[in-house]
């Protein structure tokens, strides 16, 4: 199918590793242009010079609120406008009820919550500017059922999926639709590796919930809970990521989408 992206420009914040280096080459695949708007300028760089020249780095911090505005201006700018937000940052940090730090509060709100507020104002005006609009949050099952240990995570997963139905009801009548992609995990995949999976408190908190001695018994665990019986890929995620950055999703707007393979029907 084509997607029709072909004059379209995106802006990708974590665009740089697992699940947003897979959006980016995706949507660079369909013929979009693509900003990658990442904390980690060498991978980000690196990315977009192996794509060519219709994929930009931006060096972006998304707890800076003037790093995401200027990173919008500076996509449009490079692109000629701006049509697509996809907003695929977020902070694990996993911590029990009573083990939870005000600073920890804080930096979840800030990176997973306020951040992508920022960058929906920042996007919403270039793509009302340009006829077309489509924002794309990165959520989690999390976001769907609580998840214990991963309080703070799971809270600010919540807020997205609010946030998400909130902004497709308001902007709707401009034609910019809101949508949250919801995958269950995803691994590490060759050369693009999980973030989150990096933290060795995360996986000492999943392997206690799963009775696993390490991420391997973890992600089987797991897979034999989920109905297709395999974890979700970064690719996966793309995928759907895509179709709904297309003029064919214009009539899916405010929906949570959940990519887990039956493990948590919605």
């Amino acid at each position: 199918m084509d997607f029709g992206l072909y004059d379209k420009a995106a802006i990708v914040f974590g665009g740089a590793n697992g699940i947003g280096a897979a959006i980016v080459q995706s949507l660079h695949t369909e013929g979009a242009g693509v900003a990658i708007a990442d904390l980690n300028k060498e991978r980000s760089d690196s990315l977009a010079k192996s794509m060519g020249p219709l994929v930009v780095s931006i060096p972006c911090d998304v707890s800076n609120k003037g790093e995401i505005v200027a990173a919008v201006e500076s996509a449009a700018k490079q692109f000629g406008g701006l049509h697509i937000l996809v907003l695929s940052v977020g902070l694990t940090l996993p911590d029990r009820l009573e083990d939870i730090a005000d600073a920890d509060i804080e930096r979840t709100f800030t990176v997973n919550m306020r951040s992508h507020i920022w960058a929906a104002q920042a996007a919403l005006p270039k793509m009302r500017e340009a006829g077309y609009g489509r924002i794309v949050l990165i959520g989690s099952g999390s976001g769907i059922k609580g998840s214990g240990g991963l309080m703070l995570y799971s809270a600010s997963k919540f807020f997205l999926r609010g946030l998400t139905q909130a902004m497709g009801i308001e902007l709707g009548p401009t034609g910019v639709t809101a949508n949250i992609v919801c995958p269950s995990d995803v691994y590490p995949e060759g050369d693009r590796p999980a973030g989150s999976w990096t933290n060795e408190k995360l996986i000492r908190t999943s392997c206690r919930k799963e009775n696993a001695v390490d991420l391997d018994g973890v992600r089987e665990a797991r897979i034999a809970r989920t109905p297709l019986q395999r974890s979700c890929s970064a690719q996966d995620v793309a995928n759907v990521v895509t179709f709904l950055c297309s003029s064919q999703a214009s009539f899916i707007t405010a929906q949570t989408i959940a990519v887990n393979g039956g493990l948590l029907p919605t």
